[in-house]
C-alpha cells in the first residue's frame, strides 16, 4: 500500500492538543492501522495501550454488522506522526497511506470487525491525534474505559419492547412481564421490571437470559431480526434449530408466547409449594441468580423428558421433582455459596443427585 489519502476534517483543540475529526472508509482504515497492545515477551509485560483482542466480541460485532441498521456513532480515537503527514490545514489533512500511519487508541474491536466482510454504506468517525507519546495514549484510553457507564443488561432488554419486528428476546421479555404482574404468579411482583416500583428479587435480565438460551442461539439475532425488518411475517423456517437444545423455538415461531408461559407458570408452581421454605426467601439462593440458573437448568432436563411423553402439566413437573423436598429450607449461601456458576452447579448437580436417588 503507498499513496497518501486526504480527509476532510473538523479541527478541534482541547487542552491536550489539537484533534483532526472526519470521516474514513473501515476498509482503509483497517489497512492503515496497528494497534499497539498489551503483551508478554521472555516472562516480562511489555506495556502496550490496548488490551488483546478479544475474539468473541469480534465476532459479536461481525454479526452485528449484518444489521439493515447497524451504526457506529461515535468516533474510533486514533493518533499518527508528523512523519506520516503530507500536509494538513484547517479543513483537509493527507496522510501517507502507510500500514502503521494510524495506531488505534480505542475502538479496535468495531474496526477488526470489519475485517473480511463487505458491508456496504458504511463510514466510521475517526477522532485523529497527533504525536501524543504512549503514555498519553495509555491515559485517554485509560480514561474513556474506566469513566463510561456500563449500560444495565435489563435496560437493554427493556428496550426491546419497543422494538418495531417480534424477536425472540421480545417475547421472552414479555413472558417475564407477565409473571411479574400477574397476581397468581409465584414471581408477583419479584422481578424488577423498569418504571414498577418493586424491589423485586431477581432482574429482568437474570430472568430472561437462560430463557433466550432455550430459544434461540443468541448470535443468530440479528439474522433473524434482519428478516423480520424485511417483513414481519417472514419465513424464518430457515433457522433451523435442535428442540432438544432449544425448546421455545417452535413456540416463537408460532408466536405462542401464552404456551411458553403456561409450561414455565407449571414448572415454577411445582418448584414453588415443593421448595416453599426456599421460594422467595430473601434468606435463600433459590430466587436469586445463582438458584434460578440452576432450577433453569433442570427445567431443561425434564422438559425434555416431557416433550417425549407430551406432557409439560403441573402434575407432572410436581411428580418428577417432589423427590426435592428433601432439599427444603436448606438452599443458602452456607451449603452452596453466595453466586457464581460455581455455585449455581453445585446447586443444580445435588438437585439432579437427589431426584435420582429419590426416582
Amino acid at each position: 500500500m503507498s499513496g497518501t489519502i486526504k480527509l476532510d476534517v473538523i479541527k478541534v483543540v482541547q487542552p491536550i492538543g489539537t484533534i483532526y475529526v472526519a470521516k474514513i472508509s473501515p476498509n482503509v482504515l483497517l489497512e492503515m492501522s496497528k494497534v499497539d497492545r498489551r503483551r508478554i515477551e521472555d516472562d516480562d509485560e511489555v506495556l502496550g495501550v490496548q488490551r488483546e483482542l478479544r475474539r468473541d466480541k469480534v465476532i459479536q460485532i461481525n454479526k452485528y454488522l449484518s444489521s439493515v441498521d447497524a451504526t457506529f456513532p461515535n468516533s474510533i480515537i486514533v493518533n499518527t506522526t508528523s512523519a506520516c503527514i503530507v500536509n494538513e490545514s484547517e479543513t483537509e489533512l493527507e496522510i501517507k497511506t502507510n500500514e502503521d500511519a494510524f495506531t488505534i487508541i480505542d475502538g479496535q474491536h468495531r474496526v477488526e470487525g470489519f475485517r473480511d466482510i463487505e458491508v456496504k454504506n458504511f463510514e466510521l468517525i475517526v477522532a485523529i491525534f497527533k504525536d501524543l507519546k504512549i503514555d498519553q495514549q495509555a491515559n485517554i484510553f485509560s480514561t474513556i474505559n474506566s469513566q463510561q457507564t456500563k449500560v444495565d443488561p435489563s435496560l437493554n432488554l427493556h428496550l426491546e419492547i419497543n422494538n418495531k419486528v417480534y424477536t425472540p428476546k421480545k417475547m421472552m421479555i414479555e413472558v417475564a412481564q407477565s409473571f411479574c404482574l400477574d397476581p397468581k404468579s409465584p414471581w408477583f411482583n419479584e422481578i424488577r421490571i423498569l418504571g414498577r416500583q418493586t424491589s423485586g428479587i431477581i432482574s429482568l435480565s437474570a430472568f430472561v437470559k437462560p430463557l433466550l438460551n432455550l430459544t434461540y442461539p443468541e448470535q443468530d439475532y440479528h439474522l433473524i431480526r434482519n428478516r423480520l425488518m424485511e417483513s414481519k411475517d417472514a419465513d424464518l423456517g430457515e433457522f433451523k434449530y435442535d428442540m432438544k437444545r432449544y425448546l421455545f423455538w417452535t413456540f416463537y415461531l408460532r408466536k405462542d408466547q401464552e404456551s411458553v408461559f403456561k409450561i414455565l407458570l407449571n414448572y415454577f408452581e411445582a418448584l414453588a409449594l415443593i421448595l416453599d421454605k426456599d421460594w422467595l426467601n430473601q434468606k435463600s439462593l433459590l430466587n436469586k441468580t445463582t438458584g434460578y440458573n440452576a432450577i433453569i437448568k433442570l427445567f431443561k432436563d425434564y422438559a425434555e423428558i416431557g416433550v417425549k411423553e407430551k406432557k409439560l402439566t403441573y402434575e407432572f413437573f410436581f411428580e418428577k421433582l417432589k423427590g426435592l423436598s428433601v432439599m427444603n429450607g436448606t438452599i443458602n449461601s452456607s451449603n452452596f455459596g453466595a453466586s457464581g456458576s460455581k455455585a449455581s452447579n453445585e446447586l443444580y448437580y445435588e438437585m439432579k443427585k437427589t431426584l435420582t436417588n429419590k426416582n
